[in-house]
C-alpha cells in the first residue's frame, strides 16, 4: 500500500504543477496580457506553483530522513545494550552459580575472589551498557561502625576514583542510609540546579547521577551509583537496568 501510494505521488505531484501553471496561463490569456507581461505572469506562475509544491515536499522528505535516522540511532542503541547485556549476565549468572553451588563451610577465601569477580562484573557493565561517554560505575560497600559508614569499594569507567564518605548522622550520609534502608531508587538529574540534600557544591566533576541500593530483603550491602559529566547523560528509564545489576550484585554477596 506504501509502495503504491508513492508512486500515485510521483506521477500527481507534477501533473498538480503543470496544472496550476496552465491554469496562470489561461488566466493571463483571458487577462488579454500579451509579450513580455504575459512572459513574466505565466513564469512567476509557474515558479510559485513549483514553490509551493516543493517546499511541503522537500520539508516531507527531510522529515522521512530524519524518522529514518532515528529509528536506526535506536536500534543501534538497543543492539548494542543488548550486547553489553549478554556479555555481562552471562559471566554474572555463572559467577553467582559457581557461588550458590558450593557448602558455606568450603567457600573461604574462593568465595570472596568470586564475590570480587561479581563485583567488578557489575560496574563494567554498569559503567557501559547505558551507552553515554565516559559514564563511571562505582560501589559504596556498607560498613557497621560507629557510626555507619558507606565508603568506596571499586569503581568503573573514567579514570577518576569516587573520594566520598556517607557518614550516618550528617546529611548527606543520611539521605544515602536512607535510600539504603527503605530500598530506594534515586535520580539527579542536575547536581547543580536540583543537588540533593547535604549536598556539597563544588569538587565533582559529574553532573548527574543514579543511585541504588545494593540489597536483599533480609540485608543491606551498600549502594551503586553511576553518574555522567553532563546533564542529559542519564535519564529516568536508565534506572531500571541500573537496579538489575544492583540487585544481582546482591544476590552474589548473599550468597
Amino acid at each position: 500500500m506504501g509502495v503504491i501510494s508513492e508512486r500515485v505521488g510521483k506521477v500527481a505531484r507534477p501533473l498538480a504543477v503543470t496544472a496550476a501553471t496552465a491554469a496562470w496561463v489561461i488566466g493571463a490569456v483571458l487577462n488579454g496580457l500579451s509579450g513580455w507581461s504575459f512572459g513574466v505572469t505565466a513564469g512567476a506562475g509557474a515558479a510559485l506553483t513549483a514553490l509551493a509544491v516543493g517546499l511541503p515536499l522537500w520539508a516531507e522528505r527531510r522529515a522521512r530522513v530524519r524518522a529514518a535516522t532515528a529509528v536506526q540511532i535506536a536500534e543501534d542503541a538497543a543492539a548494542r545494550m543488548q550486547l553489553v547485556l549478554d556479555d555481562a549476565l552471562d559471566p554474572l549468572t555463572y559467577l553467582i552459580g559457581r557461588i550458590t553451588d558450593r557448602p558455606r563451610w568450603t567457600r573461604g577465601r574462593e568465595l570472596l575472589e568470586l564475590q570480587g569477580q561479581a563485583k567488578a562484573v557489575v560496574l563494567a557493565a554498569a559503567a557501559e551498557v547505558l551507552g553515554s561517554d565516559r559514564l563511571r560505575a562505582c560501589y559504596f560497600a556498607l560498613v557497621e561502625d560507629h557510626p555507619p559508614r558507606l565508603v568506596p569499594a571499586g569503581f568503573h569507567g573514567r579514570a577518576s576514583a569516587p573520594r566520598t564518605t556517607f557518614v550516618a548522622g550528617t546529611p548527606l550520609g543520611d539521605q544515602a542510609f536512607q535510600l539504603l534502608r527503605q530500598r530506594e531508587d534515586l535520580f539527579c538529574q542536575d547536581a547543580r540546579a536540583r543537588p540533593p540534600s547535604g549536598w556539597q557544591p563544588g569538587g565533582h566533576d559529574y553532573r548527574t547521577f543514579i543511585a541504588v541500593p545494593v540489597a536483599t530483603e533480609e540485608r543491606e550491602f551498600g549502594v551503586l551509583t553511576i553518574d555522567g559529566l553532563h546533564v542529559g547523560d542519564l535519564t529516568e528509564a536508565d534506572v531500571a537496568a541500573v537496579r538489575v545489576f544492583a540487585r544481582l550484585l546482591a544476590i552474589a554477596l548473599a550468597a
